[in-house]
């Protein structure tokens, strides 16, 4: 809950004050010279000033420390915050700062988080999900909820499946023309086939995985995930009428990562598949191309890609099954609004591990049982 925010010096301008309140999106900075709190600088005085006739260009260069209020109230770390409640309605009591037992600044207080925990509203930190053939997978890298990890696996495994099944329509057009050509006495043109017929065949798989992907069942569920994260992050009752209103398509949609790696899977395929038909000066300028244009339009890519392809307006029962997942997770981070996690535990919960598991092994074992799938 303490929100870490860098104090200002006393010499710093009015306009930096300004600058990194709108970036971090605070009410008021501390004031610290020789690692000291000294003052807070208040919106709402700068807002003052800024309103003031005499008000002009000269105040940006105003060092922050003249209109600098004292501190009226400082708390330590393990305070009690019900112990707050009646000095919430002070002026200028948006912003409580926070001391550890040494006395060293931690950080701030935000009313509006105070006034969430008294009422029973927990801090909720960013929330990332993943749709599997069973249902919604929420978690907050610390806390998760929801579809376990054979559900994740099996989400690798369905991709890698509609992969497979695109990669085999296309097998079997070059099986027809390799039928009809020897049939008609010609040579077979599967080992004759030019550079830009191949790319033309691989696109048509691209185009076909896309197109299986829109339809199954998975791009229903993953819309559910992200209209009940939508609800989560805009403080809405998770009711169907609140979640069913939510957009389906989500600004740090993880899956949307995970399609486009399996883009870039499908792109070194086809390198794969030219062989010596391209130099490999042409390959590597290939790659890099496809991986610059990734990289310059991935957030419209992305965008693009959800609202058309990767997720479909879900099912009542769809949406209810996630809005269960999401006030699970929400009754998890209320019991534990400061659960620790490491690296390999936020890694393990975001759930992308045992998606490309599921994806590598079934490829691994298909190549296996079906051994014309070394050529696609």
């Amino acid at each position: 809950m303490i929100r870490p925010a860098r104090p200002l010096a006393p010499g710093d301008s009015v306009a930096k004050a300004v600058r990194l309140m709108r970036a971090r999106g605070l009410p008021a900075l501390p004031v610290a010279e020789g690692g000291r709190l000294i003052g807070m600088v208040h919106e709402v005085d700068l807002a003052g000033i800024a309103a003031e006739p005499e008000a002009g260009p000269a105040t940006r260069t105003w060092p922050v420390i003249r209109i600098a209020r004292p501190i009226d109230l400082i708390v330590g770390e393990n305070y009690l915050l019900r112990g707050l409640g009646p000095r919430l309605a002070e002026p200028h009591s948006e912003a409580v700062p926070v001391i550890g037992a040494d006395g060293r600044y931690l950080g701030l207080l935000l009313r509006r988080d105070i006034l969430a925990a008294l009422y029973g509203e927990p801090l909720v930190p960013p929330i990332a999900g993943l749709a599997t053939p069973f249902g919604v997978h929420l978690t907050t890298g610390a806390l998760r909820a929801g579809a376990g990890d054979l559900a994740l696996a099996a989400t690798g495994a369905a991709l890698m499946i509609i992969n497979l099944l695109a990669g085999g329509i296309v097998y079997g057009i070059l099986q027809a023309v390799n039928h009809i050509a020897s049939t008609t006495g010609l040579l077979a043109v599967a080992a004759r086939l030019p550079v830009g017929v191949i790319v033309a065949l691989r696109s048509l798989q691209l185009v076909l995985f896309l197109v299986l992907l829109r339809f199954s069942p998975l791009t229903r569920v993953h819309a559910a995930e992200h209209m009940v994260v939508h609800a989560i992050e805009e403080g809405e009752d998770l009711t169907l009428e609140k979640v069913r209103a939510m957009a389906r398509v989500h600004p740090r949609c993880g899956t949307n990562l995970m399609a486009l790696l399996i883009l870039l899977i499908i792109a070194l395929q086809l390198f794969d598949s030219l062989g010596q038909r391209v130099d490999e000066t042409a390959s590597v300028l290939a790659t890099f191309a496809i991986v610059v244009i990734v990289a310059l339009t991935w957030r419209r890519l992305g965008a693009g890609l959800q609202r058309w392809v990767t997720t479909r307006p879900p099912s009542d029962r769809q949406l209810q099954r996630a809005i269960e997942v999401g006030e699970s997770l929400l009754a998890r981070i209320a019991s534990r609004p400061s659960a620790p996690a490491s690296v390999l535990r936020r890694i393990w919960n975001a759930g992308f591990l045992q998606v490309m598991t599921g994806f590598v092994v079934t490829f691994a074992l298909a190549e296996y049982a079906v051994p014309w799938l070394a050529g696609l």
